[in-house]
């Protein structure tokens, strides 16, 4: 007698009859589980994305810098913007103790009314930074 080799299908763990190269009992099951394992590479994009507009903020921040003269109006003017001070890469901090908050080589120091711009390309010697601090 001729008998079908069953498989489990990666989805719903149930059995899968046909082919032996299938590996989902039907389109549901293989849909559901891309879904699934794709919801990392779409939470990974979103912040990538949130990032990169808080990057360009910044630039943007610093061209206008004699324009927006204290650092109160810089904070509003990012946050209005749709800056989101909850993401950054990484934090420096300086030799003074200050600490800089980056998004990629551009960043900004928390004053005590506001934002300071900062960016490593544009940064005077006096005050180089020092390395990451280590999370």
């Amino acid at each position: 007698m001729f008998k079908i080799k069953s498989f489990q299908c990666k989805h719903c763990r149930g059995q899968i009859q046909g082919r032996s190269d299938k590996l989902f009992c039907d389109d549901l099951c293989r849909v559901r589980y891309h879904r699934e394992n794709n919801q990392l590479i779409r939470v990974k994009s979103r912040v990538d994305k949130i990032l990169q507009k808080n990057r360009s903020l910044l630039i943007a921040v610093q061209r206008t810098n004699k324009a927006i003269s204290n650092a109160e109006d810089r904070a509003f003017w990012l946050r209005r913007n749709g800056f989101d001070f909850d993401f950054h890469t990484h934090v420096v901090t300086l030799s003074d103790g200050r600490m800089v908050i980056m998004c990629y080589e551009e960043g900004y120091i928390l004053d005590g009314n506001g934002v300071i711009p900062f960016s490593k390309k544009n940064t005077p010697t006096d005050s180089t930074p020092a390395l990451p601090a280590t999370f």
